[in-house]
């Protein structure tokens, strides 16, 4: 922004008499300057380093506020885990963000427990991410308390990428919100993507006569090369084409082009009565000054973060029941005792290591990680197919017998079974992680519900869909499938693919020079139960030379092979290897904490198992 502009922009802030200090009952600027005064620089700074690594989150903490504010309230009830809650609706599955604010969480109950609730950090979180997008920052009211209710069927009412500008003008009306609002706020599109499933339609057929007549006709093959009509449309596009990181008028410059990527944002050009607005954010109407957009959209953030607000004594102020040295009063020696465990089996025989990692992530995707894969008994988890190779349950076992009889009834077999993965990662050459703490164990564990495990055959997209039903995106899927670096399967889980794969013979993505050595390690009339490494050549240790024999062909699954052929998983493979080894050890740390807090038992649901195998 020039000298002059931006001078101009601040005469009008301060003209304006910082307008977006408007705010709700119950809250106001400053709520925290004496409960807890650190509170508003603890998020920034959280928010600071996350986007810092990864720029693109700022779009998603910006993107879940509008969400959460749009169901029951700026309440925070769109970060809830859970079955059928708000976060496993549709129109959220591709939010983004909620490991900063679980992040922020931590550091705030550190310092002052049980006073900054989960909503307020997400409304700072969002109005951060605008400042280091290169937006301008405006001061956030405080004050909210978070919600008891979060439910998918409450999603609904939630403006849709296909609503027309009478159905959106109706959506926010109905919170409160007038025209100019809607126009400002969708105006927060000048950053982030969108996948190509939910603009796809104005491509190809979207009238008798072919593709949206509004999309600029020389865009439109830029278009349709990134979203092919026959794609799974999982494609991440640019909301705002060539300025998706800058928080700036881009956007709507590009409405005016007719580059507006959602039918909902191009509508607000092609409408008498958001056109004139947008055009004023442009600078095409004459008048004082004129619309300044980041000034408004400061106001509507602040307009939008005071609905249905609970505050007072509504609601409540959410405590993170798992915290990085959960146990540090109650047994300070609990992390101390699994490592040693682990690190005495693990010597005596080293394939344990895997066995231990893949046992928490089938912890994990069955019932959330809750220890119930451990239960022994008829038609438990464990009896499962997909369960009968999982190892190290002695392991698990001798450390909560150590535990037991050092402090009884206080260390979960699921924690117990969290650190012991970090500990076979460290152990494998692997970075170390902290381990949020303070899970209980699940009083439920039944071999059917192991269906919805990831499977060995299974495509890109399925495995997509999978990793998405519990919180976790793309990157999370090509990072934790990355822990297949360590550990063997069985020859019966992608023999298929050596001989009779195709009516032409074997899977033509296996690499022909190593298709003898996986047929004398499989041979085709037998030798199912046979082992072979996952990573060839580097099956005991932790690195990135997984994704380096996907890039040769030599991936052994099929399901790991496939992500070097989607186009979609195949970027996070390449960066991985086009990096330093440390970049994918710090991105495994993040998904597995993100994955250890998949519908989580905490507080006082579940219980603490005095016999890991066994109900109490």
């Amino acid at each position: 922004m020039e000298a002059r502009s931006f001078y101009s922009l601040l005469f009008l802030f301060f003209a304006l008499g910082f307008v977006n200090t408007v705010h709700g009952q119950g809250t106001r600027q400053g709520f925290y300057s004496s409960s807890c005064p650190r509170a508003e620089s603890i998020v920034k700074s959280t928010v600071q380093s996350h986007v810092k690594s990864d720029p693109t989150l700022a779009a998603g903490l910006l993107r879940m506020h509008f969400h959460d504010c749009f169901v029951q309230g700026c309440d925070g009830s769109v970060l809830i885990s859970g079955a059928n809650t708000e976060k496993t609706a549709f129109a959220n599955l591709g939010l983004r963000g909620f490991e900063v604010v679980d992040d922020a969480k931590t550091q705030l109950e550190a310092a002052c427990p049980g006073v900054v609730s989960c909503a307020d950090i997400l409304a700072l979180a969002a109005r951060d991410s605008v400042v280091l997008s290169g937006g301008l920052s405006y001061q956030v009211p405080t004050g909210r308390r978070d919600g008891r209710i979060s439910q998918a069927s409450d999603v609904s009412n939630l403006p849709a990428p296909f609503d027309s500008v009478d159905v959106q003008k109706q959506k926010f009306t109905a919170k409160g919100l007038n025209t100019q609002d809607l126009v400002t706020l969708l105006g927060a599109h000048t950053i982030g993507t969108t996948a190509c499933q939910f603009f796809s339609n104005r491509l190809y057929n979207f009238t008798a006569n072919g593709p949206d007549s509004s999309i600029d006709p020389s865009f439109l093959p830029q278009l349709q090369s990134l979203c092919p009509q026959n794609g799974d449309g999982s494609n991440r596009v640019a909301l705002d084409t060539g300025s998706q990181r800058v928080f700036d008028l881009s956007y709507y410059n590009n409405l005016r082009r007719g580059r507006g990527i959602l039918q909902s944002d191009q509508a607000l050009w092609n409408d008498d009565s958001t056109q004139k607005i947008v055009q004023g954010y442009l600078g095409l109407i004459r008048g004082l000054l004129g619309l300044k957009f980041n000034v408004e959209f400061g106001n509507s953030m602040v307009k939008m973060g005071n609905i249905e607000l609970k505050t007072g004594t509504d609601g409540e102020i959410r405590k993170i029941w798992t915290r990085v040295g959960f146990y540090a009063r109650t047994y300070p020696r609990a992390e101390s005792i699994v490592r040693s465990t682990v690190q005495s089996h693990v010597r005596s025989d080293r394939t344990l290591a895997a066995g231990l990692l893949r046992m928490h992530f089938h912890d994990c995707f069955v019932q959330g990680c809750d220890g119930s894969v451990l239960i022994a008994g008829a038609g438990t988890e464990r009896t499962a197919f997909a369960n009968l190779g999982v190892r190290g349950y002695e392991v698990i076992d001798d450390a909560k017998t150590q535990l037991e009889a050092a402090c009884p009834g206080v260390v979960s077999c699921a924690d117990i079974l969290a650190l012991a993965a970090r500990d076979s990662v460290f152990l494998s050459g692997g970075l170390s992680w902290q381990v949020p703490t303070g899970r209980r164990d699940g009083r439920i564990s039944q071999a059917s519900d192991v269906s919805n495990l990831p499977a060995p055959f299974d495509s890109v997209d399925v495995q997509k869909k999978k990793f998405t039903a519990k919180g976790l995106n793309t990157q999370d899927l090509v990072t934790l499938v990355g822990g297949h670096t360590i550990g063997t399967t069985a020859c019966q889980f992608f023999s298929n693919r050596l001989y009779n794969f195709t009516a032409n013979g074997v899977d033509s993505s296996i690499n022909p020079l190593f298709l003898p050595q996986l047929r004398t390690l499989c041979p085709q009339n037998g030798g199912d139960s046979n082992r072979v490494a996952l990573d060839t050549g580097s099956e005991n240790r932790f690195d990135t030379s997984f994704f380096g024999n996907l890039r040769n062909g030599r991936g052994i699954l099929q399901s790991d092979q496939a992500l070097w052929n989607d186009p979609s998983t195949k970027s996070f493979v390449q960066g991985y290897l086009a990096s330093k080894p440390s970049l994918f050890n710090v991105e495994f740390a993040k998904a597995m904490v993100k994955m250890s807090n998949i519908e989580l038992k905490t507080g006082t649901n579940g219980e603490i198992r005095k016999i890991c195998s066994a109900f109490n």
